[in-house]
């Protein structure tokens, strides 16, 4: 009895939690061969803990404790840039995967949630990016300006593409969003006011209260890499925006837009607003990858076609299937395992393409649902209501039996 209450009290998350800060951090820590055998090891792991159920059993859990693993989560995050001291490469490689995540928690609420083939993510973290560029290379505006702009713009671009594309679906509206991500990178190559195909440099990177936040600070003796401030911007936005995507996903709002992706004409005849739902997966998924682009080019400095093509999209729709598509903690686990070996690998540029295809199809043969699948809802769990089949049971009915359908449900 007590072995079962430990293992349902608050030391169970807490444990999860520093088991995953131990092997992310050995992972982006260690050489490319034994982070890529990490990976491997974790994600045979995740598979075969699945097949007892216990990812649900853990996702239950942290929805039972959730203070206790967001206080936890969030100590542990604040600790692990300062772990990377004056490693320049490694918190790179990390900011890289942070902003990933957030924007491939975007691109799951169209791929995921709504089931509409996305092949342009790239273009709207461009939009955000150019537009953080033109604030503050052309228009000397604050960065942070440019950065809501960006966010905005994003999601407008996405209002705008969605709307031609309502009646399109399947095959038809994957060539379609095909078609506008190559004509947003032709588009930013011949624009003289973009700079064409040499971009924008010199991008003004963001302060924060007036500290850098590209920038290195020696706190306690210790000289840390100059990307460790802008990795723990990154992971606040990174943990508000799976907030979100997971609230969603619990929400009305979530449900609707997977009633869409079974049955378009169900959910029609259930009153459903498939058109308003279809929008809302565009736009709020443009401003998430908007949100991403504005980082990253806080991140590089520079703006460029070359940054936001056709590959970088391949590559976010890579993360979100190896995840597990319609689950948040599975999109961003996919994000940053596929940017670990994307930069790990960067030796092997030339076989980056084949490592991506060799990675989805053995995904596809041995784990078609991703790393991390989609799990049934329990709102049950959410609201701390018991389920309403058992109101039906009056006090003075047999207990047994109530004792028996309590532990079936």
């Amino acid at each position: 009895m007590k072995k079962n209450k430990l293992l349902d009290s608050p030391f169970a998350v807490i444990f999860c939690n520093l088991i995953l800060f131990l092997l992310i951090y050995f992972t982006v820590m260690s050489e490319y061969m034994i982070s890529l055998a990490i990976i491997a090891a974790v994600i045979i792991a995740i598979l075969v803990v699945n097949r007892f159920d216990l990812i649900n059993k853990i996702f239950d859990l942290y929805i039972r404790h959730k203070k206790t693993a967001l206080i936890s989560a969030l100590v542990l995050g604040i600790l692990y840039p300062f772990s990377l001291t004056d490693n320049v490469y490694v918190a790179h490689i990390a900011t890289l995967a942070v902003i990933y995540g957030i924007a491939c928690l975007g691109l799951n609420f169209q791929m995921g949630s709504t089931d509409m083939t996305n092949f342009a993510p790239a273009a709207f973290m461009g939009i955000g990016a150019y537009t953080v560029g033109i604030f503050t290379v052309k228009m000397g505006f604050n960065p942070w300006l440019g950065m809501l702009a960006g966010v905005v713009f994003s999601g407008v671009f996405g209002f705008l593409i969605g709307l031609p594309t309502l009646k399109t679906k399947g095959y038809y509206l994957s060539l379609v969003t095909m078609a506008i991500q190559l004509a947003f990178t032709e588009l930013v190559r011949v624009w003289p006011y973009v700079g064409g195909d040499d971009g924008m440099s010199g991008v003004q990177r963001y302060k924060l209260f007036g500290f850098e936040l590209y920038k290195r600070y020696t706190i306690f003796g210790i000289r840390m890499s100059p990307q460790i401030p802008y990795l723990l911007l990154c992971i606040v936005f990174l943990v508000i925006c799976t907030y979100i995507a997971m609230r969603v996903y619990f929400s009305r709002t979530g449900i609707a837009m997977n009633t869409v992706a079974q049955d378009e004409i169900a959910a029609m005849c259930m009153g459903m607003n498939v058109s308003r739902t279809k929008l809302f997966a565009f736009v709020i998924g443009g401003m998430y990858c908007g949100l991403a682009g504005a980082l990253f080019v806080g991140l590089e400095g520079y703006v460029g076609p070359a940054t936001y093509n056709f590959q970088k999209s391949l590559m976010l729709i890579c993360m979100v299937i190896l995840g597990g598509m319609d689950n948040s903690i599975g999109v961003v686990l996919g994000a940053f395992v596929l940017a670990i070996i994307t930069e790990k690998t960067r030796d092997f540029a030339d076989f980056q393409q084949l490592i991506y295809g060799a990675v989805l199809v053995i995904m596809l043969i041995v784990r078609p649902d991703g790393i991390i699948p989609w799990r049934v809802r329990n709102h049950d769990l959410i609201t701390k209501r018991k389920p309403k089949i058992l109101e039906r049971f009056k006090p003075e009915e047999d207990i047994a039996e109530k004792a028996q359908l309590k532990a079936e449900v």
